[in-house]
């Protein structure tokens, strides 16, 4: 597919047909889950904040602004009555996968919020949180993973499913909330990998940071590990809160024997919160190993 500079002519917001699509914007449009059987769908557009070459992604209500070239990726999310001025993201990301990932964790959320809000106004309808645990148990069941729905109480409901790799997840959604909350139990080794996925990708050189205060042995196995991926604190109870900012954020219990020796296999859980529907779609395969 051929880049080609959208017109002078145009205006901002425009999607006359007179440009191609870029064709990273139209790779990441191809990554991005489908919902209810529906993909994104790539069309021309001018974003506002550049005269770079751009394209608007749809998929039903929600749609996203793309600048995507060597330059990196820049994305804003917009709905009716909301036109993105300025990006909602800017990645350097140096390969398109990379700026998925970041969209997953950090626009579609806020994009999902907003539909939800505007659900409690007399806006467009909001997919009842049962019918959501359902499309994500689809897709990790076509991994070959056994679920279970919980609808649990009134405002809250639960899909829960265990991994060879001897994990255990629950994913719970709240009332009309879009973004869930991710438990994770099993082996800490494991509990790191299934965690990384949810936060921010490593800078390849880290500074290392002093773990002088942590107390407990897994507690500084899982602060030298988060410490990688983002700020972590310990609490006043002894367990470790990481993340924050913007994206999922959590928390990681303490053990119960703070002394106790640790290995990969030493039990550990770790609660996330801020997690996207669409991100937990794209992770189906991973989280089912």
């Amino acid at each position: 597919m051929s880049v080609t500079l959208v017109s002078p002519a145009l205006n901002a917001g425009d999607t006359r047909p007179s440009s191609d699509v870029p064709q990273r914007a139209a790779l990441l449009a191809a990554l991005l889950p489908a919902r209810g059987g529906v993909g994104w769908a790539a069309e021309p557009y001018v974003a506002w904040w550049t005269p770079r070459p751009a394209a608007r992604l749809v998929q039903g209500d929600r749609a996203l602004v793309v600048v995507a070239d060597e330059d990196g990726t820049e994305v804003g999310w917009q709905l009716p009555g909301r036109e993105p001025y300025a990006p909602d993201l800017t990645s350097d990301a140096g390969d398109t996968p990379g700026a998925v990932r970041e969209v997953l964790r950090l626009v579609l959320p806020v994009l999902d919020g907003e539909l939800a809000a505007r659900a409690g106004k007399g806006g467009p309808r909001v997919v009842g949180r049962l019918a959501v645990l359902e499309e994500i148990g689809h897709a990790l069941r076509r991994e070959g993973t056994v679920t279970h729905l919980r609808a649990g109480l009134v405002s809250t409901s639960s899909l829960v499913w265990s991994a060879p790799s001897g994990l255990r997840f629950a994913v719970s959604l709240h009332g009309t909330n879009p973004v869930g909350d991710v438990s994770v139990t099993g082996p800490v080794r494991a509990v790191e990998r299934a965690v990384a996925h949810f936060l921010p990708t490593p800078a390849h050189r880290v500074p290392r940071q002093p773990l002088r205060g942590v107390r407990g042995r897994l507690a500084r196995r899982l602060a030298a590990y988060l410490g990688r991926l983002g700020p972590v604190e310990q609490l006043d109870t002894g367990g470790l809160a990481f993340g924050g900012g913007v994206g999922p954020y959590g928390y990681a219990a303490p053990a119960p024997d703070p002394a106790a020796r640790v290995g990969d296999t030493s039990p550990a859980t770790v609660d996330l919160h801020g997690v996207g529907v669409d991100l937990l779609l794209s992770l189906a395969a991973p989280l089912s190993r």
